[in-house]
């Protein structure tokens, strides 16, 4: 159960396996690179459980890993939990275009991951292009999404987020959340240290005020 992941809603959390992105700062590496190894919950299970609770949770949000690798099995049981009442959530890494559009009507609210600028995707193993076209269908339909970076010392620095920044012009906001070394996908990436929250607090004055608009939101 959580009070954070669906914005003013209480939800249940369930977690996929596998990425088709390699990002050194993974917080959920086991999802990467144990997948196969990681206990199978069945769907009917999950959804016996969701109706057990009807009136409780307000809403499921399905993360991982990466979800929309899973289309084909989750549109059928969104489709169920939605039958059910439940708001629906889904994060993505935007890498997957075609996908994002089989699940979009079944989704209430998108968590979409903008990593780095779109020409230096090879840093985290993905499709710049692909997450480019995600992003401009959230921005050019304005769907219900929260666009989300992890600030990572070695891939962004002021002029990275400019950067960054200019493409979401037109967004409602974008949410930034430092980078932890605690527990990283990368043995590298454990030796970063990240920004201090100064900095972050700093960097995002500037890019506010260089938008004229409160874009950039920290979420520590």
């Amino acid at each position: 159960m959580s009070y954070i992941e669906y914005p003013g809603r209480i939800a249940t959390v369930l977690f996929v396996a596998r990425c088709n992105f390699r990002c050194p700062f993974c917080h959920n590496p086991e999802l990467v690179t144990e997948s196969e190894s990681l206990p199978h919950i069945d769907g009917e299970e999950v959804l016996e459980y969701l109706r057990k609770r009807l009136g409780l949770l307000d809403a499921v949000c399905v993360t991982g890993g990466e979800p929309l690798l899973w289309t084909q099995e989750l549109r059928p049981f969104l489709e169920k939990v939605k039958e059910l009442g439940y708001l629906v959530k889904v994060d993505t890494n935007g890498g997957l275009y075609e996908e994002f559009l089989t699940l979009e009507d079944l989704v209430d609210l998108w968590g979409v991951d903008f990593k780095v600028p779109f020409a230096r995707y090879d840093l985290v193993g993905g499709d710049g292009e692909a997450v480019r076209r995600v992003l401009q269908r959230v921005l050019e339909r304005k769907v219900h999404a929260e666009i989300r970076t992890t600030i990572y010392p070695p891939f962004h620095d002021l002029a990275t987020l400019l950067e960054m920044a200019r493409f979401l012009r037109e967004a409602p906001a974008w949410y930034w959340q430092n980078f932890h070394r605690e527990k990283t996908l990368s043995p590298e990436a454990k030796e970063v240290v990240p920004y201090p929250l100064s900095l972050l607090e700093k960097w995002r004055d500037i890019i506010n005020r260089e938008l004229q608009q409160d874009l950039v939101t920290l979420r520590l």
